[in-house]
């Protein structure tokens, strides 16, 4: 599937799949206490922007397209916020050290070529004690439900830009220096399976 196919047909349908009452609960919960002028990696169409605490006021975000989705601006705009695009890939972020405060990362890790070569990126610029907010659908711990991810997998992979259903995300966060026991792994009604399985919450810079 090609650049066409992701922007006429797959950006519209996950900005209509991911805009549910029960989705944008979680991207409260997850972003509630997210400080004025994160990082927001991958923000697609801008379903987050709406739920960003009533302080902030900037809104870094880390796109490879040159020119970011209208419907992010158009969200930013009504929510009055002003918008920096990093253009620039998550595994590769030019920015330095420690430079960040807190980085956003929401329906991204599914799809990226190397989770943990992000995640460790994400650590190199974070300070120490910097936050990471994370919702991700990740591997069921359920081994039927696995074996239907692994399945299913090669499918999706094609028809949904790159996303697989079966990454171990959790032990990627922790293994890229973060403290996740704020994260949360749970079976959630707000996607349906195999994308069920969400973990979501803060994770913390070491």
């Amino acid at each position: 599937m090609g650049v066409r196919y992701e922007r006429r047909i797959f950006n519209p349908l996950m900005d209509w799949a991911l805009s549910t009452p029960a989705v944008a609960a979680l991207r409260v919960q997850v972003l509630r206490a997210c400080p004025d002028d994160a990082l927001e990696v991958g923000p697609g169409t801008g379903l987050n922007v709406p739920h960003y605490p009533p302080q902030a006021r900037r809104l870094r975000v880390l796109a490879r397209e040159d020119r970011l989705d209208e419907r992010l601006l158009a969200r930013a705009a009504q929510r009055g916020l002003e918008v920096q695009h990093v253009r620039a890939d998550a595994a590769r972020i030019p920015l330095p050290d420690a430079s960040v405060d807190a980085l956003v990362c929401t329906f991204v890790l599914c799809s990226v070529e190397s989770p943990r070569a992000c995640l460790s990126e994400f650590a190199r610029v974070l300070r120490p004690g910097g936050r990471l907010h994370l919702l991700e659908h990740v591997r069921s711990p359920r081994r039927i439900e696995h074996a239907m991810q692994r399945v299913l997998t090669p499918l999706q992979r094609v028809v949904a830009c790159g996303c697989e259903l079966d990454r171990d995300l959790r032990t990627d966060v922790e293994s890229s220096g973060f403290d996740a026991r704020d994260l949360r792994c749970t079976k959630s009604a707000a996607l349906p399976f195999p994308a069920s399985e969400l973990l979501a919450g803060v994770a913390t810079r070491r």
